[in-house]
């Protein structure tokens, strides 16, 4: 039924945003110091900020996948479609990677602060000025990250629905597929 899929997805999708982001923090820090002018520093500071970064991991890949299949599947009982059609899988994209979105954003600003400060206590970064503004500080990327992720999900999802139809792949390649799409977004 669809409780046993929804804790699969909430399962597999926070375990696969937490492995993606451990695996791929190094190279999004010196990503983020490059474009910040920050000096790279030692070896251990590739890893400044990393709690930050995996706290979110599993709460919003476990929300993208979630929202994702009852979205999809919900979408497909209203309109009649199959759950892998591309309407229910764009509409599903969408809110999943919105809803997403909202979990993963206030804490990708706390990411790219640590990365690229030399103070790197979440405490100091609260006090320093820049944090200054709230709640709204935190969610201060959100329009831009959605204006960048939506398009992606509303093209990637329904094309893995496609993909996996027509290649016949079973739920655990989808699920493998899965990963790979929340590693390919940064998740």
């Amino acid at each position: 039924g669809e409780a046993p899929e929804a804790r699969l997805a909430l399962l597999a999708g926070g375990l696969a945003g937490t492995a993606t982001d451990v695996i791929l923090y190094p190279i999004d820090t010196v990503k983020t110091r490059l474009i910040s002018g920050r000096p790279l520093l030692g070896s251990s500071s590739l890893w400044s900020g990393i709690g930050v970064s995996v706290m979110p991991a599993i709460p919003a890949a476990a929300t993208f996948f979630t929202v994702y299949e009852a979205t999809k599947h919900r979408t497909a009982r209203l309109t009649g479609a199959d759950p892998s059609d591309t309407l229910p899988s764009a509409i599903a994209a969408a809110l999943a990677e919105s809803f997403s979105c909202v979990v993963r954003v206030p804490f990708e600003q706390l990411k790219m602060r640590m990365q690229a400060s030399r103070r790197v206590s979440l405490p100091t970064l609260f006090r320093q000025r820049g944090m200054g503004g709230g709640m709204a500080q935190l969610y201060r990327g959100l329009a831009p990250t959605l204006a960048l992720d939506l398009p992606f999900a509303l093209v990637q999802l329904p094309a893995f629905e496609h993909l996996k139809r027509r290649f016949g792949a079973d739920d655990d390649a989808a699920g493998g597929a899965a990963g790979g799409e929340a590693t390919a977004r940064g998740e």
